[in-house]
């Protein structure tokens, strides 16, 4: 048959490279099937989300914090302690080691 599909070393013509004539007749417009895409949360991944939207909303700097501190300051009351700054400094260099 001129034209038509051929057959190699016994390799049938691939029905993906030429669906109609392999199927015999091309889909028309009322036969194709729309599907739409889904995703499924988790309990634990519904939670997370949750908690991300609350930790957004808390503020970077707390400001009564702040103004407790720059209070002590002006006051002269605030004391800093150097070994509890030596020992924040040691635990953080230990993890950034560990890490």
């Amino acid at each position: 048959m001129i034209g038509g599909p051929i057959r190699i070393d016994g390799i049938a013509p691939n029905a993906q490279i030429a669906p109609e004539k392999s199927q015999g007749k091309t889909p028309e417009r009322g036969e194709e099937v729309l599907t739409k895409d889904q995703v499924t949360l988790s309990e634990a991944a519904k939670n997370i989300a949750r908690l991300m939207v609350e930790v957004s909303n808390i503020p970077d700097i707390r400001a009564d914090k702040v103004d407790e501190l720059k209070n002590a300051i002006n006051s002269g009351t605030y004391e800093v302690k150097g070994s509890e700054i030596a020992g924040k400094m040691i635990k953080e260099a230990l993890i950034d080691k560990l890490a």
